[in-house]
């Protein structure tokens, strides 16, 4: 291949080659224009506001301290209206129109539910009898009953054993149950049978039972035991069917109980409330009146064997 010229030499041109040339030569080339950059004006700033000198804040004042107080005081409503409404109120132990210097006597019935008790504060406050649960049903013993028992017989109060009657429960179990856990003997106050709870069985069935239980308890310490029960009981279950039996009867918020004693109905407890005030006893506890005399009370309890000759 032959070699190429870089530029056209023109000595060695033609004629017509260097008109040619000539006239390449006078053509103007275009000039360039170059866009220039616009300057950037700058934005006239806003004048800013003259600031004003900053002072100290005033601390506000908290409102925690009177929430708290609010709280205090609702809290405080809060407990007094439950000890009005719902509290238990304790009351006096003598009724109104009793009193130990007229012709009752006043007792006190205790179970494992006063707990710990100063004998020797309870006999300072007039007390002069105690009956104590003993036994509930054909296996419960009452927890507390030895050590009641034996703290009574110290402090020289008269004492007594009481049973729970169950109702759905063998009598003679229940019978064998109390036999077995209580020691009675001369001062001591008649057994006594609790009975508040009916059962489903039929009327003249309950009767019969607890008629069992009596007989049986008899035989066993010589001495016919006295039947607890609520008013209403025994007006609807018991009047009538166990005359020959003393009464304890438990009637609360009433002036006097309304049953009477006479020659047929041989009342001699009444429970007049659950909610007596003893010292020695923590919280409340249940409250009764003899209707009778020391003198009376005494003859009232197991009596010695008659010495024979």
């Amino acid at each position: 291949m032959p070699k190429q010229m870089d530029f056209w030499p023109e000595d060695k041109a033609t004629r017509d080659e260097k008109m040619a040339l000539a006239s390449i030569k006078n053509i103007k080339k275009p000039a360039l224009k170059y866009k220039q950059t616009a300057k950037r004006t700058a934005s006239p700033k806003k004048p800013s506001k003259p600031r004003k000198p900053r002072g100290k804040k005033k601390p506000q004042k908290s409102t925690r301290p009177f929430w708290i107080g609010i709280a205090v005081l609702a809290a405080i409503a809060v407990v007094v209206l439950y000890v009005e409404f719902f509290g238990v109120k304790r009351q006096a132990a003598w009724p109104e129109g009793h009193s130990p210097m007229g012709s009752t006597l006043l007792g006190i019935d205790v179970s494992r539910y006063q707990q710990k008790i100063n004998w020797e504060k309870v006999k300072e406050n007039d007390v002069s009898f105690a009956f104590l649960k003993a036994t509930e049903g054909a296996k419960l013993k009452d927890s507390f009953f030895e050590r009641n028992w034996e703290n009574t017989g110290k402090t020289g109060i008269i004492r007594g054993a009481y049973h729970f009657y169950l109702p759905n429960v063998s009598p003679d179990l229940q019978a064998k149950n109390f036999i077995s856990t209580v020691t009675l003997g001369p001062g001591d106050l008649p057994p006594v049978l609790d009975v508040e709870v009916r059962g489903k069985m039929p009327l003249n069935h309950f009767r019969g039972d607890l008629k069992e239980w009596l007989v049986k308890v008899e035989r066993k310490y010589g001495a016919k035991p006295i039947i607890y029960t609520g008013y209403s009981f025994y007006k609807d279950y018991l009047e009538g069917y166990f005359d020959e039996y003393p009464l304890w009867i438990a009637h609360y918020n009433v002036q006097e109980l309304k049953l009477k004693r006479d020659a047929r109905t041989l009342l001699s407890f009444w429970q007049h409330t659950d909610r007596g005030a003893i010292e020695g006893i923590k919280g409340s506890v249940d409250c009764n009146v003899f209707y009778g005399s020391m003198r009376e009370l005494k003859s009232f309890c197991i009596q010695p064997p008659v010495a024979k000759n």
